[in-house]
């Protein structure tokens, strides 16, 4: 009887360990999320721009992502992702459910402060990043 406890506090540790050796996104470096508007723009001034406006290509550690924005009047009308990992079968799963719901919270935020999705931390960080470089070239 006296392994049980053993075994609980080695595992407790290598949990512990594991934990606190993870890297979120913010802490990886080239996956900076850019929190402000385009250089030199006013906050409060909006765009007119119409059009379509690719993004930089983003690598984060399981590929690329991409994104092309159409703009109609400064207004986002569009996001499709150009560029999704997909070499591996996790990350083409991860991308076929993250993909269309970072699609769907930009539209409705209108900029590139959208949310993480669960599970697809780093390709919502490298979407961010793509889609805010497209922004700030419309802009």
């Amino acid at each position: 009887m006296p392994k049980r406890p053993l075994i609980g506090v080695l595992l407790t540790i290598a949990g512990l360990t594991l934990l606190l050796s993870f890297k979120t996104p913010a802490e990886v470096p080239g996956l900076a999320v850019s929190a402000t508007g385009a250089p030199g723009s006013t906050p409060g001034t909006k765009s007119t721009y119409s059009g379509q406006v690719t993004g930089s290509a983003v690598q984060i550690p399981f590929g690329t992502v991409q994104v092309q924005v159409t703009l109609q009047n400064g207004v986002i009308t569009d996001v499709q992702a150009i560029q999704l990992p997909n070499d591996r079968g996790h990350s083409a799963e991860v991308s076929a459910y993250a993909g269309p719901m970072l699609r769907s919270e930009a539209l409705q935020a209108q900029s590139a402060q959208i949310d993480s999705i669960s599970g697809a931390t780093y390709t919502s960080y490298g979407y961010q990043q793509s889609l805010q470089s497209a922004l700030d070239q419309a802009h």
